[in-house]
């Protein structure tokens, strides 16, 4: 290495721009070699305030903090920068004649949290067909990017696969909205310092039932059990039952046995008959209800030969 003082010192780059959000604390790094003897100091160069000399706060001014690392790395550390402490920044070697370099720090105003304007609600319901806009009212000082990150959850049996993509602007239009539109929408609002912030805004699509029935012909023997299935797309959730030829409503007992399992707006509906006898055989209806309609799936269940 070189010995201390046998060369001048010198600056090993530039001061660093640096940007941060208000609040945030900002630290300005100075990079020196063969300092020597030689101080260095921190001045705010609008105000021509002298701010450090070397190890010292010269102004009286709390939020400021100086450190080295073997006096080849100097920094100044501003915290809770605000929009006042915006300027360009010196680092100064006390050398005859000094030498100087000189970086600018920028304070954004902070932005808060995006709301949701007065035209959407916390939680959009629309109808299946109809237009969808969802939009995001950002109070900022500095103006944000907004974007939104979509995460739309499509259903298939076993797994479920869920896609997200990104769309920049303000608005997010949706038209002709369908169940596969249903999921979490997320804006997010950036000014280029973290902390971004977010607003989740989770899209319900109602729409009258649909049923699917995967066999619609069952067979079983007398004495066995069998299960009936039906597969219910809804929304809002509906109201389910399971139904007999005659018109009984069959609930939960030792005999039947209803079971479901919900996922976002589908449910499968799971009618378990024990002890099959002749009576047992028949038709069998799965019946879904909810505020937009209603509809039936059948199931013949026989004997087996």
């Amino acid at each position: 290495g070189v010995a201390r003082g046998s060369s001048r010192p010198r600056f090993l780059s530039g001061i660093k721009n640096v940007t941060v959000a208000q609040g945030r604390e900002a630290t300005l790094e100075c990079l020196i070699e063969n300092l020597g003897k030689n101080k260095v100091a921190w001045i705010k160069m609008d105000t021509e305030t002298l701010l450090t000399y070397h190890r010292h706060i010269i102004v009286g001014e709390p939020r400021l903090r100086v450190s080295d690392n073997n006096e080849r790395q100097w920094l100044l550390h501003i915290r809770n920068a605000q929009p006042s402490d915006k300027g360009f920044y010196m680092c100064q070697i006390n050398t005859e004649p000094m030498i100087t370099e000189v970086g600018f720090l920028d304070v954004l105003g902070a932005f808060a949290a995006p709301q949701i304007t007065p035209k959407d609600l916390d939680t959009p319901e629309r109808q299946a067909t109809t237009e969808q806009q969802l939009s995001l009212h950002v109070l900022k000082k500095q103006k944000p990017v907004l974007s939104w990150k979509i995460t739309l959850s499509i259903f298939f049996r076993p797994t479920t696969f869920v896609q997200a993509m990104t769309v920049e602007g303000e608005f997010l239009n949706i038209s002709q909205v369908n169940r596969e539109d249903m999921g979490a929408y997320l804006c997010i609002a950036k000014n280029g310092v973290p902390p971004s912030v977010s607003q989740r805004i989770l899209l319900q699509v109602n729409f009258r039932p649909k049923i699917r029935v995967s066999e619609q012909l069952v067979g079983a023997a007398v004495g066995s059990s069998v299960f009936l299935e039906c597969v219910v797309e809804a929304s809002p959730r509906p109201l389910t039952s399971w139904i007999r030829s005659d018109g009984q409503i069959l609930l939960e007992s030792r005999k039947y046995r209803v079971a479901e399992e919900a996922d976002s707006y589908r449910i499968r509906m799971r009618l378990q008959i024990t002890d099959l006898n002749k009576a047992d055989y028949g038709h069998y209806k799965c019946h879904a209800k909810n505020t937009f309609g209603e509809k039936e799936g059948f199931i013949r269940l026989h004997g087996n030969s």
